[in-house]
């Protein structure tokens, strides 16, 4: 995820985060169904926002999409942050209901930029 926050050049938080749910919900739809990872992502959004208080108006909405984004107020480090947190709980999430090994190896294969910067650790 971090490779996808690098590329994202002077788009705002508020777009890579957009990015980087949809792109999850593109690549992992297959395996859990859209609907599957709909809830996967409204819970991660909700684990999130515990710690992350700038999430509080935002919602997981169908097809990855996080609505609320767009409010302009809320770029900036503190979005950055309760939006990994909120991949970081939906990986979480999806490691608790198909397993560690082919979870990551699914996240592996949407980043395989962040495969090679683990290997490099």
């Amino acid at each position: 995820m971090r490779a996808e926050l690098s590329r994202g050049g002077g788009e705002q938080d508020s777009g890579i985060a957009q990015r980087i749910t949809m792109r999850l919900h593109k690549e992992l739809r297959k395996l859990l169904g859209p609907a599957g990872i709909d809830v996967l992502l409204a819970r991660s959004v909700v684990l999130a926002r515990r710690t992350h208080p700038v999430l509080a108006r935002i919602t997981a909405g169908s097809g990855g999409t996080l609505t609320g984004l767009d409010n302009a107020a809320l770029d900036g480090a503190e979005l950055r942050e309760g939006a990994m947190a909120s991949v970081s709980h939906f990986i979480e999430l999806l490691v608790s209901l198909i397993g560690e090994e082919l979870a990551m190896d699914l996240v592996r294969g949407i980043w395989p930029a962040a495969a090679a910067e683990e290997e490099d650790r």
